[in-house]
């Protein structure tokens, strides 16, 4: 009788071991599962990522922050530059005040007129403006200048207008 019993309970401790092993077996292949998985996510979200910060490189070659010339224009004429990209946009915005929309616009719009909603300053002589009048919309490219009392000037160089219809 104690012979059975010893046999059953090193069967018992058997079944216990080899329950053991093929749950432990199962939860490492399904972690696995998972460790590949996110292996998987994150090569793809750092591929995404080195693809956006090369379109942001690309994007921001003609821009006054990598435009270290245009900085040294700048401080040479006595100019803030981390404050040119700020009063730039306000004289436009301002410009946009006027009756019949901005007159940096070279046309003339249904309505209230063209207005400039965003700027890309290029470099320390021109930036690059979109405008509607909630019809059409266009792109213009905007020679500034600032004359030895820091007064600010502009010109239009060139305007492109898209139509809504096209």
């Amino acid at each position: 009788m104690k012979r059975n019993l010893y046999l059953y309970l090193f069967i018992f401790a058997s079944l216990i071991a080899l329950i053991l092993y093929v749950n432990g077996r199962n939860i490492q292949e399904s972690q696995d599962r998972a460790y590949r998985t996110l292996e998987e996510k994150l090569e793809t979200t750092q591929k995404q990522l080195e693809e956006a910060q090369a379109a942001k490189s690309a994007a921001t070659i003609f821009s006054l922050d990598n435009n270290e010339e245009a900085y040294n224009y700048f401080e040479s004429s006595g100019l803030d530059r981390n404050k040119i990209e700020a009063v730039l946009q306000d004289y436009l915005l301002e410009q946009n005040l006027t009756q019949g929309g901005n007159p940096l616009v070279d046309y003339i719009g249904e309505g209230r007129g063209y207005q400039i909603n965003d700027i890309q300053v290029l470099n320390h002589k021109w930036l690059i403006a979109n405008f509607t009048d909630n019809t059409n919309w266009g792109e213009v490219l905007i020679q500034y200048n600032f004359d030895e009392n820091n007064n600010l000037s502009m010109q239009t160089l060139k305007s492109v207008l898209y139509n809504k219809y096209r």
